[in-house]
Order: C-alpha cells, then sequence, then structure tokens
C-alpha cells in the first residue's frame, strides 16, 4: 500500500492537504474502495435500462457487462482485498459505516433494478449481487500469478491459475442460470 506522501506527490498536492480532507491513508482508500464500487453500480444500472429480450439474453448480456465492469477498473479488486483485513480495522466506527450504508444503499437500488428487470421475487436481487460480488472475489483472488518456480511441475496445473475474465464469466453464467431457474 503507498504511503500517504506517494498519494500526495501522485495527486500533485503537498501531504497536509492531503490529510485536511483525510485523518489516515486508509480513510483515502476506502473512500476510492466506495467511489470504484459506486461507479461499477451505476454502471450495472446503465447497463439493466438497456435489456431487453428473453431472461436468458438478459443474464448473458448483464454478465458480459459486469466482467467488463469490473476488468475495466483493476483498482476495485485490489482495493477490496484489503478492505477488510487492513482497511477496515483502521478506520473510525462513524467512517466505516458512512461508507457501508452508502453502500448498501446504492446495492439496493441496483438489486432492484434486477428484480424488476429479470422479474424475479423481491430480496433475490441483492443475494444474487452478494454471491456475484464474492464469487468475483474469490476468483480473483485465484486468478493472481504465483511462484510457480515453487510449485512442483506436476502441480503447476492451470486449475491452480484460472484465467479471470474466462473463469469469472463462466462461473457467474453457470450460477445465474441455476440461481434464477428455481
Amino acid at each position: 500500500m503507498p504511503s500517504a506522501g506517494d498519494i500526495a506527490n501522485a495527486s500533485q498536492l503537498a501531504k497536509g492537504t492531503v490529510y485536511l480532507y483525510f485523518r489516515t491513508k486508509e480513510e483515502i482508500f476506502s473512500a476510492l474502495l466506495a467511489a470504484s464500487l459506486l461507479d461499477s453500480l451505476k454502471e450495472l444500472e446503465s447497463v439493466l435500462s438497456e435489456l431487453k429480450g428473453r431472461r436468458a439474453d438478459k443474464v448473458a448480456s448483464f454478465i458480459a457487462s459486469f466482467v467488463s465492469i469490473i476488468e475495466s477498473r483493476p483498482e476495485l479488486l485490489r482495493l477490496d482485498a484489503i478492505s477488510y483485513g487492513v482497511l477496515e480495522k483502521n478506520l473510525e466506527a462513524e467512517t466505516m459505516l458512512e461508507v457501508k450504508r452508502e453502500f448498501i444503499i446504492a446495492l439496493s437500488h441496483t438489486a432492484s433494478m434486477i428484480e424488476s428487470v429479470m422479474k424475479i421475487s423481491a430480496g433475490r436481487g441483492v443475494l444474487l449481487l452478494m454471491r456475484t460480488f464474492a464469487m468475483t472475489r474469490g476468483i480473483w483472488q485465484a486468478s493472481q500469478p504465483c511462484d510457480i518456480d515453487l510449485l512442483d511441475e506436476a502441480l503447476a496445473l492451470p486449475v491452480l491459475q484460472p484465467v479471470f475474465h474466462t473463469e469469472l464469466t463462466e462461473a457467474l453464467n453457470e450460477y445465474w442460470r441455476g440461481a434464477l431457474a428455481s
């Protein structure tokens, strides 16, 4: 994680100026994560508003767009990976609650749109989204490069380092098709 000085330099601000807006570097990263999540949800809502046709076609288009949005924001999953273990532990409770409150409101709105567009019962949209984000996190973590030299060649199988785009697209399609079939 870069220092507050690195962030200030990249922003062309004095380090003291950065601390006028944020008390800690964890607050800076939490704000960046929140902005990326909220922007992603807004983009998904735009996609949802354009979906037409059969549910299966809507799901395929939604997932393709979701994967594209996630891949276009490489910072999102990197920040998310440190959010629980590093960022949240070093945030004041009030700041953390405000970030989570804002996210829940946006997530709920996007989930309502999913319910409307996919014609599913109330409450299902938020579950689909939360599980989609959880699968995305896990597949992203599994797809990160590891030191293959440390592995026995017999263990160096593609399953140990899946291609993120391919694996996420396939997993989400399988999950959504199954979840919406019931």
